[in-house]
């Protein structure tokens, strides 16, 4: 099994911390802050392989482990435009055969940008634009599970976000499709498509669910003699139920749990997360 989890392990993580960034679809405001302190847990003991079929070891006890500490924030420094920033670190560790390798902790990819926003006709609805350099908060040991693939990058995502007046009356949804690319030979180049909906039960409750897809290409094969860790070929769809309470009107704490429902040449597992969304 430790062949085909090198491969993939740091993809799991990958994939955690890409599902932080979905927090920007509505305007925080000039002057504003805008912070997700967030925990997730991951898991994971089999895996699709190159052709989409469930594999496994063979071995009950071999798994991957993931825990996920980001921090997440945003600040509103004009009428259209939002500085936007997310701050990981990652620990992971493999259980391969019985034997424990790891963990091993650093901090991930750090993204930084700017998102503006398109539309001011509208109060219910938001369509907005980011751009954000990806940078990597860690050395490229191939003896670790790392958390990336040691590569600064860049992304580009469009988003529309808004709140219903009539179906399904305050409910919010948040839509976002974009590109990822790092700036190393292989890159690779991924495409993503993140969809939110949210519903509030009453005043302080809210219940969400999120379908998260990514497929990721690259020029060159999906593993290299300097370190097999790097997978570059992979699909996945994510699918995520959270629950949400408001305590105050400017902190909501919120928990989610998730499941990897389809996938290619990448790990299946689940997992949840705990985070607060704190404005002031």
């Amino acid at each position: 099994m430790k062949n085909i989890l090198l491969k993939i392990v740091f993809v799991l993580t990958l994939c955690i911390v890409f599902q932080q960034n979905s927090f920007a679809g509505f305007p925080i405001g000039n002057g504003r802050w805008l912070l997700v302190p967030t925990y997730t847990r991951y898991t994971a003991s089999s895996y699709w392989n190159k052709s989409g079929v469930t594999a496994n070891s063979g071995y009950s006890n071999d798994i991957f482990v993931s825990n996920y500490f980001g921090l997440y924030g945003g600040v509103g420094i004009g009428r259209d435009v939002d500085f936007v920033f997310n701050i990981p670190y990652v620990s992971n560790r493999m259980v391969d055969l019985g034997v424990s390798d790891g963990p091993f902790s650093s901090t991930g990819d750090i993204t930084v940008g700017l998102c503006y926003f398109l539309n001011h006709y509208d109060y219910y609805k938001h369509l907005s634009v980011t751009g954000s350099l990806i940078i990597p908060g860690y050395e490229n040991y191939e003896t670790k599970l790392l958390p990336g693939f040691a590569s600064a990058g860049f992304e580009g995502k469009i988003g529309l976000a808004g709140t219903n007046t009539e179906t399904l009356k305050d409910s919010y949804y948040d839509l976002e499709a974009g590109f990822r690319s790092y700036f190393n030979t292989g890159g690779p180049s991924q495409f993503f498509i993140n969809a939110t909906l949210g519903i509030p039960l009453d005043e302080d409750w809210k219940v969400n669910g999120k379908l998260n897809f990514i497929t990721s290409s690259s020029s060159i094969s999906d593993a290299t003699n300097l370190n097999p860790a790097l997978n570059r070929e992979f699909s996945y769809l994510r699918a995520t139920i959270g629950l949400g309470r408001r305590i105050d009107r400017n902190i909501t704490l919120w928990g989610n749990i998730f499941k990897d429902i389809s996938g290619r040449n990448i790990g299946q597992g689940s997992g949840f997360s705990i985070y607060a969304v704190i404005k002031f």
